[in-house]
C-alpha cells in the first residue's frame, strides 16, 4: 500500500487529535487547579463538595473545616450547627472504618474496611439533632456501596473496578477522587493543567440535577417517574406528616415558573462556596425583591414577625439528615409556589409504580397542566402557627400579598439564644443586628477588630425575654472586617461583619 505526503500528514493529524482527547479526559484531580484557579479552590474547600466521601488513613478521623451556623425557623426551631462528626459509630473505633460518607452538615454514613455499608442500630449520625440512629436495610449487617451511590459522592465514578479498589470488594467500581472536586463539575482537565489553552471538554461538563435531582433516566437506568419529586411519609411523634426526599432542588425549580423562565442554580448560587454556614454560596446580589418588589405583607412585615419571602415560599419541607418538628425539616424546597387552597401536603401526592414485578408505588409531588408544582399551608405556614390548620391558613393566605393580614404566631418568646447575621452585609454606615432571648437575660454585645481589640459596646444591659434588634452606626469605624459578639447567660456567639465605605 503507498502513502503519498497529503495521506500521511493527515493520519499524522488524526492520531494527535485522539491521542490528545484521549490525554484531556484524564483526571488531575483538584490540587492540580490550586495554582491558578486559588480562590475558588479556597472557597470550594470550605463548602460541602470535598467532604461528599472520605477515605480513613491510620485510623485517624475525618477532617472537616470547623464551621458553626445558627438556625433558626420560626420559633419552634432553634439550634446550632456544626460540621463534623464527634466520634467513630458505637461499638467502633475509626480503625474500624474504611469511608465516612458525609458528616460535613447533614448526617453521616460508613463504610467497612472492605467498602460495605454498616447497617444496624446507630450506625447514622444526624449533625442537625446531634443524634445517633439506625441505618437499617432489613436484618442485612452491611450492603455494598453502588455505582448509583457514589456517582454523587466521588469524581470520575466508574462501574469498572481498577486495580486500586480491588481491596474493596463491597464497592461496585472505582473513582478518580473522593468528594465531588473541580472535575466533578468542569470535566477531567489533566491535559488543561499542563497548556491552559486545552479546555476541559464541554461534553465532560456535568450539570448541578446531575446529583441534585434523585432517579434520572441517564442512558443506563431507566424510570418512570424521570424528573418527579419523590415524597416520603414518616411519623414525628404521633403526627402522620411527610418531607420531600433529599436532593431533589434540582426537580423543584425544574417544576416551578423559575425554571419554566430558564433560571438555574447558578442564577442564585455561587457554585464554589457552601450555603449552610453562609459562606455565600446564596450571592449577595441576588433577592426576591429585585424581581417582586412592593410584596410586603401588611401586617405580617418582618419587624413584626421576623419572617423572610424565604421562609413560606421555601419552607424547610426537604428531608435531607433529619426533621426538627413534624413540618420542619433540614432543607428547604424549591418550589417557591405556596398552594393556598386548604389542603393537606397527603391531598397534594400522587402514586407512581415502578418496574418491578408486582409494581411497587413510590409517593410524588403533584403538578398542573403546565407542570408546575408548590408546597402546601402545612409546610409554609403551620411552620411557625403551630396551633392553627389549613383550613385557617388558607383563609389567610389568598390574596395575602394586596390585601394584607394580621396574623399571630403560636409564641412570641423564642426557644433559644440566637444571634441572626446582621443586615444589610456589607454596610454604610448602619446595619441592624437581631438577637432572640428565651428568657430574660443580662445581655453584652460587642463589635471587635480583625484582631481581637474593643471598638465598640451596643448593649450591656438586662432584657427580657423575646426577639430583639439594634442598629449599629459604624460611621467612626475605617472599612474592614469586624467580629460582632453577644454574651447572654451561659450563651456566646459571634459572626463577622463588613463595614464598606
Amino acid at each position: 500500500m503507498k502513502f503519498n505526503l497529503r495521506s500521511i500528514f493527515f493520519m499524522i493529524l488524526i492520531t494527535f487529535i485522539y491521542v490528545g482527547n484521549i490525554v484531556a479526559q484524564e483526571y488531575a484531580g483538584s490540587e492540580a487547579c490550586k495554582t491558578c484557579h486559588s480562590t475558588q479552590h479556597t472557597n470550594w474547600k470550605q463548602s460541602g463538595h470535598p467532604y461528599k466521601i472520605q477515605k480513613i488513613v491510620g485510623g485517624n478521623p475525618p477532617a472537616y473545616p470547623v464551621l458553626s451556623a445558627q438556625k433558626t425557623v420560626g420559633t419552634q426551631v432553634n439550634y446550632t450547627l456544626n460540621s463534623g462528626i464527634p466520634n467513630a459509630p458505637a461499638g467502633l473505633t475509626w480503625g474500624d472504618i474504611g469511608f465516612v460518607i458525609g458528616g460535613y452538615h447533614s448526617n453521616a454514613r460508613f463504610l467497612d474496611k472492605e467498602g460495605y455499608f454498616i447497617y444496624g442500630a446507630n450506625r447514622q449520625y444526624n449533625l442537625s439533632t446531634k443524634i445517633w440512629v439506625p441505618y437499617t436495610s432489613g436484618t442485612l449487617t452491611k450492603g455494598s456501596y453502588t455505582y448509583s451511590c457514589y456517582k454523587c459522592h466521588t469524581t470520575g465514578a466508574s462501574k469498572t473496578k481498577t486495580t486500586d479498589f480491588q481491596a474493596y470488594p463491597g464497592i461496585e467500581g472505582s473513582w478518580a477522587e473522593g468528594g465531588i472536586g473541580c472535575e466533578g463539575c468542569h470535566g477531567p482537565s489533566k491535559a488543561h493543567t499542563t497548556n491552559p489553552s486545552n479546555k476541559p471538554p464541554k461534553e465532560g461538563l456535568n450539570t448541578c440535577n446531575n446529583c441534585h435531582a434523585r432517579d434520572r433516566s441517564d442512558g443506563t437506568t431507566t424510570f418512570t417517574w424521570d424528573k418527579r419529586v419523590e415524597w416520603q411519609a414518616r411519623t414525628v411523634g404521633t403526627t402522620s406528616t411527610g418531607f420531600v426526599r433529599h436532593r431533589e432542588q434540582g426537580d423543584m425549580l425544574l417544576a416551578s415558573k423559575h425554571g419554566k423562565a430558564n433560571f438555574t442554580c447558578a442564577t442564585c448560587h455561587d457554585a464554589h462556596k457552601g450555603v449552610y454556614f453562609n459562606l455565600g454560596g446564596l450571592k449577595a446580589s441576588v433577592k426576591c425583591e429585585n424581581c417582586h418588589p412592593n410584596k410586603q405583607i401588611t401586617g405580617h412585615e418582618v419587624t413584626k414577625t421576623k419572617a423572610e419571602c424565604t421562609d413560606c415560599h421555601m419552607p424547610f419541607a426537604a428531608r435531607n439528615g433529619d426533621h426538627l418538628t413534624p413540618y420542619v425539616s433540614d432543607q428547604s424546597t424549591h418550589f417557591w409556589k405556596i398552594l393556598t387552597d386548604p389542603i393537606t401536603m397527603f391531598d397534594n401526592l400522587e402514586t407512581i409504580n415502578n418496574t418491578a414485578t408486582p409494581p411497587v408505588g413510590f409517593k410524588f409531588i403533584k403538578r398542573d397542566a403546565n407542570g408546575i408544582s408548590g408546597s402546601t399551608l402545612d409546610y409554609s405556614c403551620i411552620q411557625c402557627h403551630t396551633t392553627k390548620d389549613v383550613a385557617w391558613a388558607s383563609g389567610k393566605a389568598k390574596n395575602i400579598h394586596s390585601v394584607g393580614t394580621d396574623v399571630q404566631i403560636a409564641s412570641t418568646i423564642p426557644s433559644a439564644y440566637t444571634l441572626a447575621q446582621n443586615y444589610p452585609n456589607p454596610f454604610n454606615p448602619t446595619t441592624t443586628i437581631k438577637f432572640a432571648l428565651p428568657k430574660s437575660s443580662l445581655v453584652s454585645l460587642n463589635v471587635y477588630s480583625i484582631s481581637g481589640e474593643l471598638v465598640s459596646t451596643i448593649l450591656n444591659k438586662e432584657m427580657s425575654g423575646g426577639w430583639h434588634e439594634v442598629v449599629f452606626d459604624a460611621k467612626q469605624l475605617a472599612s474592614g472586617v469586624y467580629i460582632y459578639r453577644i454574651q447572654a447567660g451561659e450563651f456566646a456567639y459571634s459572626r463577622k461583619m463588613i463595614v464598606m465605605k
